[in-house]
């Protein structure tokens, strides 16, 4: 295996690691509550951070400055919220920019005790390679996945058998 092929591979399992570790660090419970220590080392902490979250506001939010009090007043919402990734993780490179993509699923309860249920969301993260070789996150974008179509019309779009 040559050189450049050894470097993808690291790369793509660091790409993975940093993938699973956004998915887990998005956890809170009465427990163990969010901490953005979870999560703070896995992106840039600048103007370039651009997020899409599940959540509101539709037009996002720029910059760790505003993504990070964002962030942790979001997780205070919640009692109690975990994802599960889907098992599908996809990971593409890029020469310094690379993307990961997931399905996913989330559940949990509000503070009041009310079900939080998020059955089907999809994530995609774009991570720039750094000075340092670190890859960090620069854009984030979650969402659900709406009812439509069903099941059997999804297959028929695919040109599946049902």
């Amino acid at each position: 295996m040559s050189n450049e092929n050894t470097q993808a591979d690291e790369n793509r399992a660091a790409l993975a690691a940093k993938t699973e570790a956004w998915v887990k660090g998005w956890h809170s419970s009465p427990e163990a509550p969010f901490s953005l220590d979870q999560i703070a080392d896995l992106y840039v902490k600048d103007h370039r951070l651009f997020s899409y979250d599940f959540g509101r506001p539709h037009s996002g939010v720029e910059g760790w400055d505003k993504a990070a009090p964002y962030y942790e007043g979001f997780m205070a919402i919640p009692k109690r919220w975990a994802l599960t990734s889907g098992g599908d993780l996809r990971v593409n490179l890029q020469g310094d920019i690379a993307w990961t993509t997931l399905s996913l699923s989330g559940e949990g309860e509000t503070q009041d005790g009310a079900p939080i249920d998020l059955p089907e969301a999809r994530v995609t993260l774009i991570f720039e390679r750094q000075e340092d070789g670190d890859w960090l996150i620069v854009h984030e974008h979650g969402s659900a996945a709406i009812p439509f179509p069903d099941t059997a019309t999804t297959s028929r779009l695919l040109g599946e058998a049902a």
